[in-house]
């Protein structure tokens, strides 16, 4: 792929020219490219090029969503680097799931009041962080929401329920960000 700059002869020009050369407008810029031939044959696809075809398929679908809400093109273009749109980062954002670097359960001893924190970050915007809180034989204690602190990376959940059984329990955190991607990371107490 080649770039060209301040060509007069490709300014206005997009299409295929002789079977041999692809011309694209991008950004203002002209990508010039080697032309997609095409084959008599039918290909067959394996499954798992089917499965990429059809998370593609859904990743434009949650594109289509974006562009459909002002409020959320302008969330995307916010963060837009030049040549990239909110259907670009849309579909970027689709494919990556947040992480979580930390969950920090050291202050929680069982009572109520005391604070989980989770660090998790996205590509774009973790949505939310869910909190669950098991007793050592499994039985789910508490369940809910962090509250996003104002550096938006580190999230707190407090604790509501005493939890007399928490040796030996766990603390699972659960990230997910704007597409619906979620991520996972458990600790045990």
């Amino acid at each position: 792929m080649a770039r060209a700059k301040n060509n007069l002869l490709l300014a206005q020009v997009s299409g295929t020219i002789g079977k041999q050369l692809t011309v694209t407008q991008r950004a203002g810029q002209v990508i010039l490219g080697k032309a997609k031939t095409k084959k008599g044959k039918r290909y067959k696809f394996s499954p798992k090029q089917l499965n990429v075809q059809t998370r593609f398929t859904i990743a434009t679908e949650y594109a289509a969503s974006v562009k459909a809400d002002p409020d959320m093109v302008a969330a995307y273009m916010a963060v837009a680097k030049p040549g990239q749109n909110a259907n670009n980062l849309a579909i970027r954002d689709f494919y990556n799931a947040p992480e979580i670097h930390e969950l920090k359960a050291d202050e929680y001893t069982g009572k109520a009041g005391q604070h989980i924190r989770v660090r998790a970050t996205d590509d774009f915007r973790v949505y939310q962080v869910v909190i669950s809180i098991y007793t050592a034989s499994g039985v789910l204690v508490e369940e809910g929401n962090a509250l996003q602190s104002r550096n938006g990376i580190e999230w707190v959940y407090t604790a509501r329920n005493d939890n007399p059984e928490y040796t030996g329990g766990k603390v699972r955190a659960m990230a997910e960000d704007l597409p619906g991607n979620q991520t996972f990371e458990e600790r045990v107490l």
